[in-house]
């Protein structure tokens, strides 16, 4: 089935539920609470994230329009430890949990998109344990970089891909400090690669900055 389909079919189910409002930086479910529904995401942008022995935040997943979450604790027992926040002002509607799974049941299409989502996020995920487990820092930012790039960035009219993000945000992707951050944004921006402002990057070419992390 087409994916136009397959949303319009999602939004559809949703709609018949709660509708509810974030501001950014509200909470949605914390780690100390189990997900009491299933929400769908039909604006904005929310974050997934857990905080280390030493309260850093360490943003696991950015979730986007047309997806729903937590899965983790519709489909098992297994008790959810994890925040999720609202990383702009976002629109949700929230499902019953065993409605939730009785309509995926019922609905092989969705399933099986569903499924193919969970299999290119895995992938997204190894990858990026990959490089930050044996990258360099540099590495590592640039990964990063073109990971956001491909899912949230927008061309300009010059063709170039800007991210909205800040070196807080950079950090709580990568475990570096801001200060390592700050050495690495200046030297993408040295090489052509970046331009570097308070909460934007504008990566000046997706194909020139993957060859960068190639040579990296």
């Amino acid at each position: 089935m087409p994916k136009n389909n397959i949303n319009n079919k999602l939004e559809a189910f949703f709609i018949g539920f709660k509708h509810q409002t974030y501001k950014k930086g509200e909470i949605l479910v914390r780690s100390d609470e189990e997900p009491q529904g299933v929400y769908y995401l039909k604006n904005g942008l929310v974050r997934q994230y857990s905080i280390s022995k030493d309260g850093e935040e360490l943003t696991l997943n950015m979730y986007k329009p047309e997806t729903f979450f937590p899965l983790m604790s519709a489909f098992t027992s297994i008790p959810n430890t994890y925040y999720f926040e609202a990383a702009t002002d976002v629109q949700v509607f929230k499902a019953p949990q065993d409605v939730v799974l009785n309509f995926l049941k019922n609905e092989s299409d969705i399933s099986n998109d569903l499924i193919t989502r969970l299999y290119k996020g895995m992938h997204g995920l190894l990858t990026r344990i990959e490089y930050l487990m044996s990258g360099s820092a540099y590495s590592k930012i640039i990964y990063m970089l073109l990971n956001t790039a491909y899912r949230f960035g927008e061309r300009n009219h010059a063709k170039e891909v800007e991210v909205t993000i800040t070196h807080r945000e950079i950090s709580a992707l990568t475990g570096l400090t801001k200060e390592t951050i700050s050495r690495e944004c200046t030297r993408l921006s040295e090489r052509g690669l970046i331009e570097n402002t308070k909460n934007h990057v504008v990566i000046k070419s997706l194909q020139m900055l993957e060859e960068e992390l190639l040579g990296a």
